[in-house]
């Protein structure tokens, strides 16, 4: 079965005051859970200045891939100082975007229900 639009799930998302894990350099966006045929694709959708959306910023457990998807979009993330940190920080957001497809069409909740 190929998923259509009503499978895709997005939640807007914002950096908490103080918080120093937040690994991308927007402040806030949207998460964006894709489903596929066995796997569940997350993307970090950022917000542009003074409005829009930015290119979006596949995230998975397999940080070659991330690389490889992501080549050219490194700007996007905050500087890290090694791959322990990276993952350190995109994790939870991960995390967030696979439950994601667990909610209902429409949902709309607040950042800590994730």
């Amino acid at each position: 079965m190929i998923p259509g639009f009503e499978d895709f799930r997005i939640q807007r998302i914002q950096r908490a005051k103080g918080e120093d894990d937040w690994p991308f350099v927007a402040e806030k966006g949207r998460l964006l859970c894709a489903p596929s045929w066995q796997k569940r694709f997350v993307y970090f959708i950022p917000d542009k200045e003074g409005g829009g959306i930015g290119y979006p910023l596949a995230l998975d457990e397999n940080m070659m891939m991330v690389a490889l998807v992501n080549m050219g979009r490194g700007s996007a993330l905050r500087p890290f100082d090694n791959l322990e940190q990276l993952v350190k920080r995109l994790s939870p957001y991960l995390a967030m975007g696979k439950r994601l497809c667990d909610q209902p069409a429409g949902s709309d909740l607040p950042d800590t229900s994730l």
